[in-house]
């Protein structure tokens, strides 16, 4: 194995590794917004690895199938956005619909 090969792995590595944290914080995520984040991470992580294995396999390929994916990506952030609540009345008056 070439050093730049065992970069890769081991950034490959790293990124499932956030992955994993992003899927730990969106189960246990005590907010919406803290889901939607850790969902966003889990997002980046998917597509930062598919770079990487691009890289590892030589394959141009996949960096098509990564550029598709971030564009789906950020109108999915976009849309995921607008199920927060901007402000605390907003928000106090959600958790009373909840309720009822």
């Amino acid at each position: 194995m070439t050093t730049e090969q065992i970069l890769i792995s081991v950034a490959l590595a790293l990124v499932v590794i956030g992955a994993f944290a992003g899927i730990i914080r969106a189960a246990i995520g005590p907010t919406l917004a803290d889901r939607i984040v850790a969902a966003e991470l889990g997002f980046v992580a998917t597509v930062a690895a598919i770079v990487l294995i691009a890289l590892l396999l030589d394959e141009p390929v996949l960096f098509d199938f990564a550029l598709i994916a971030v564009l789906i990506g950020f109108l999915t952030t976009i849309g995921l956005s607008r199920l927060v609540p901007r402000t605390k009345e907003l928000r106090t008056k959600v958790t009373r619909q909840d309720r009822s």
